[in-house]
């Protein structure tokens, strides 16, 4: 759990300061998950680079670590809380999310945000 939680804690540290050589080199080279942004999938470390340089691009984006929780079928949940700001600063929208993080060899090498709470 542990070092789970060291993982996502410099994980989502390197997001919010949109370091996006710090976040790949956190990313396993099997790395997969859904593109929320665009649809479809992200497979591989150079479509991962490309989508959070793309997510970071989006001005007032930010998430933050709340808790990280073990699951029994090895994946791990981050509770996170996930803030967007309009252009000129205002909060437009502030909500907390599940997202589960899957990880190998010290890397994360999935990624599912969760529907509801508690779900995986």
């Amino acid at each position: 759990m542990a070092k789970a939680e060291v993982l996502l804690t410099r994980h989502f540290d390197a997001t919010r300061r949109r370091d996006l050589e710090a976040v790949v080199a956190q990313l396993h080279p099997d790395i997969a998950f859904a593109n929320i942004l665009e649809g479809g999938d992200v497979v591989g470390i150079d479509a991962a680079r490309g989508y959070f340089q793309r997510q970071f691009a989006m001005a007032g984006v930010d998430i933050g670590l709340m808790r990280v929780r073990p699951q029994a079928d090895g994946w791990v949940h981050a509770d996170v809380e996930i803030t967007l700001r309009r252009p000129d600063g205002r909060l437009w929208s502030q909500n907390s999310a599940v997202i589960a993080y899957l990880l190998r060899d010290g890397l994360i090498v999935g990624i599912d945000p969760q529907p509801d709470p508690g779900t995986r």
